[in-house]
């Protein structure tokens, strides 16, 4: 089965370099064909008179003051850091491709790794580097979805399409070329961090798929507010330190937490979280309300890391369809969202799933949250094999297949049963659980039951189901290894 085909954009914010370590350890899961650094509305180098629009807008992110002016550096990293973190990479990659086929070559990453438009929010002046790379991409004649992941600001995006607009508008082939690039391009967006997506993707491409994966409590800076649980056992200084702070791996020795000491290029005092104990009382705190104080190597944030997790092979089915759900959670299509000629956009946002605490209570979440301990523990195992010389000395997430298939018909009331199929390639013991994925299914069942017996999954259809009702039923088949990895399959049940 061909890749998935991806792009990463990125403002190089200090959890946009954990996500880019994180991401590193699946470059073998997907074709990573783009790195490119573009400015946002928090990060950006300036340019010589340029000026601050004087009204702020409302975003995602509205309380977290905008600050200037565009003529200057603001919050500006620098470039150089993404060669570091590939540097980093080239150290593990001897052990990682051990563990697995497909990591590309250090490089090839460099290769790929360009700068884009940087010079403000917005910023869109000129063709650049990152530009003509993400132009490039969508011109080609592959016919795979291209993922442009957004964790920062789409300038560098618009920039690409507004060329491509610019050269084919008035040749004939532009109305077919439009409809092409419409169905080629997804785009998975940390929010909207500049006015880019609204003031020209939305206005000439109104039908791009834009969604936005802003699962900010379950896997950025406020995730101390989420309930107790696994999930949340996952992201403390405990877990941060013994599974993913190991020292075996290079990647990893560069990634940051909470107060471990790391100053990050480019940022004043408010912003340095591993080196500033009081931030917690001073900006960031004040902005995101936050009570707890963070513990030394606390997991701090990759808050962008959602428009990847979603495009790995878990075995969900989230890109087939946005609302079906999976490891970085469900979304739902905004209605009501046009731009300025009326024109619908095609612009998701995160649906709340039902999760119940370690206390047995039951409340509407991101729907992220419950995946995120199966997301950090796969990420640690990952990163021990950095520190591990062959196949056998690491563990390996489990293979799950469904005998009858993941897409089935059924009548109101009638019994099925599912066969699955499980193999560790460690030889691990491997336990299956399943359970109706209720917010992703019909409203018929509410009510319905999964029992699992060794490996077969058996329910019965509501007798209340109506023809055309679909009912989603998730499988996960979980390794009794360290670090209990899992993988999953999505059925489908659709009622005839």
């Amino acid at each position: 089965m061909p890749k998935i085909r991806t792009i990463i954009t990125q403002d190089a914010e200090v959890d946009d370099q954990n996500s880019l370590r994180h991401f590193l350890f699946y470059a073998n899961e997907v074709e990573l064909q783009g790195i490119v650094q573009t400015s946002s509305k928090f990060h950006w180098i300036g340019v010589p008179g340029a000026k601050k629009p004087e009204k702020k807008r409302k975003d995602d992110f509205e309380g977290i003051e905008q600050s200037g002016p565009f003529d200057a550096p603001y919050r500006w990293p620098g470039t150089d850091w993404m060669m570091r973190v590939i540097d980093d990479y080239e150290k593990d990659y001897p052990n990682l491709v051990k563990h697995a086929d497909g990591y590309p070559t250090p490089d090839y990453l460099r290769s790929i790794t360009k700068v884009g438009n940087i010079g403000y929010e917005g910023e869109m002046e000129a063709p650049t580097e990152g530009s003509e790379l993400i132009r490039k991409h969508i011109l080609d004649d592959d016919e795979r979805t291209l993922y442009l992941q957004v964790w920062g600001g789409t300038n560098t995006i618009a920039r690409a399409l507004m060329d491509i607009e610019t050269e084919y508008r008035d040749t004939a082939e532009w109305p077919a070329l439009h409809e092409k690039i419409t169905h080629k391009v997804v785009i998975t967006a940390c929010g909207e961090q500049d006015p880019a997506y609204r003031e020209y993707v939305a206005e000439s491409w109104p039908g791009i798929l834009f969604v936005k994966t802003l699962q900010m409590g379950s896997y950025a800076y406020p995730w101390f507010m989420m309930p107790e649980g696994e999930s949340k056992d996952t992201l403390k200084a405990a877990f941060m330190k013994q599974e993913i702070l190991t020292g075996k791996s290079a990647l990893t020795n560069g990634y940051c937490t909470w107060l471990d000491g790391h100053r990050y290029e480019g940022e004043g005092e408010d912003a340095q979280f591993g080196a500033n104990p009081n931030i917690v009382h001073e900006w960031f705190g004040a902005k995101m309300g936050l009570s707890y104080v963070p513990q030394k190597y606390d997991f701090l944030s990759e808050g962008d890391s959602p428009t990847y997790i979603l495009l790995f092979p878990w075995g969900f089915r989230t890109l087939e369809n946005f609302a079906w759900g999976g490891m970085a959670g469900r979304y739902h299509r905004v209605e009501g969202q046009t731009n300025s000629k009326g024109e619908a956009l095609n612009l998701w946002d995160v649906s709340l799933d039902h999760y119940t605490d370690r206390e047995g209570k039951t409340s509407e979440l991101e729907s992220m949250w419950p995946y995120v301990a199966d997301v950090q523990r796969d990420f640690a195992a990952r990163v021990a094999w950095a520190g591990t010389d062959s196949f056998e000395k690491g563990e390996h997430a489990p293979v799950l297949t469904i005998a009858e298939g993941t897409d089935l018909t059924a009548k109101a009331g009638e019994k099925l049963v599912f066969h699955a199929h499980k193999d560790s390639p460690d030889g691990q013991a491997v336990s299956i659980r399943a359970w109706v994925y209720r917010e992703a299914s019909a409203p018929c069942a509410a009510s319905m039951k999964v029992a699992v017996e060794r490996e077969t999954v058996l329910m019965r259809i509501p007798e209340e189901a109506a023809p055309g009702d679909q009912i989603h039923i998730v499988i996960q088949a979980q390794a009794r290894g360290h670090y209990r990895l899992t993988h999953y399959q999505q059925a489908i049940i659709t009622v005839q």
